[in-house]
C-alpha cells in the first residue's frame, strides 16, 4: 500500500503578516495526527512579535511546552519520506516551514503543495464536501487538529486514501 498523503497545518505568530510559525500540526503516514509548539528563534521575536492568535497561543507557552526547531526537523527527517506535503493555504505554509528550515541554515526538503488541488486531481471538490457536511465553520478556522482530523475523514470516506486499520483493544 502506498503511504498516506501528509497533510499539515500552521498557526502563524500573525494572521495579516505571518513570518514564523506557533505551532504545526501534520498527519503521518499511519494516519495519526502530531501537534508541536514552536519556541522562537531570537532572530524571529527581532523583527516581528507574538500576536493575539486562534488558539490563544502565548510566547510564554511556547517557551515553556516548544520545541527547537532542530528538534522538529529532526522529527520531520524521520517521518516524511515525502517531497510533498498538502495544506489549505500552501503559500503561508511554505513561507512558515522556510523560517524552520532557515533558522538553522537549510532549505525545505519538501514542498508545500495546495490540499484543494490534491482533492481535485483525484475527483473530489473539497469545498463542496466540507459544505455538504454541514459544518457552519470554515474548515481554514476549524482547530489544527481538527482541520488535519477533517482532512483525513473527508479523504477516507471518499476512499482517496486507505487508512490503516487499528489494533482493537481487547481487556
Amino acid at each position: 500500500m502506498a503511504s498516506l498523503p501528509i497533510f499539515i497545518t500552521a498557526v502563524a505568530n500573525s494572521a495579516d503578516e505571518p513570518s514564523f510559525p506557533l505551532l504545526f500540526t501534520w498527519s503521518t503516514h499511519d494516519a495519526e495526527i502530531k501537534e508541536v509548539l514552536v519556541t522562537p528563534d531570537d532572530d524571529w521575536l527581532h523583527s516581528a512579535a507574538v500576536e493575539s492568535n486562534i488558539q490563544n497561543i502565548d510566547e510564554n507557552q511556547l517557551y515553556e511546552f516548544g520545541y527547537e526547531a532542530g528538534d522538529i526537523l529532526s522529527e520531520w527527517t524521520s517521518e516524511f519520506d515525502t517531497d510533498t506535503v498538502y495544506a489549505l493555504q500552501p503559500q503561508n505554509l511554505a513561507l512558515l516551514v522556510e523560517a524552520i528550515f532557515d533558522s538553522k541554515g537549510l532549505e525545505p526538503t519538501f514542498e508545500v503543495l495546495d490540499i484543494y488541488d490534491w482533492f481535485l486531481e483525484r475527483g473530489l471538490d473539497l469545498r463542496n464536501e466540507w459544505s455538504a457536511l454541514g459544518n457552519p465553520t470554515p474548515l481554514e478556522l476549524m482547530p489544527p487538529d481538527e482541520q488535519i482530523a477533517s482532512l483525513l475523514q473527508i479523504a477516507a470516506e471518499n476512499e482517496l486514501i486507505e487508512a490503516p486499520e487499528r489494533e482493537a483493544d481487547y481487556d
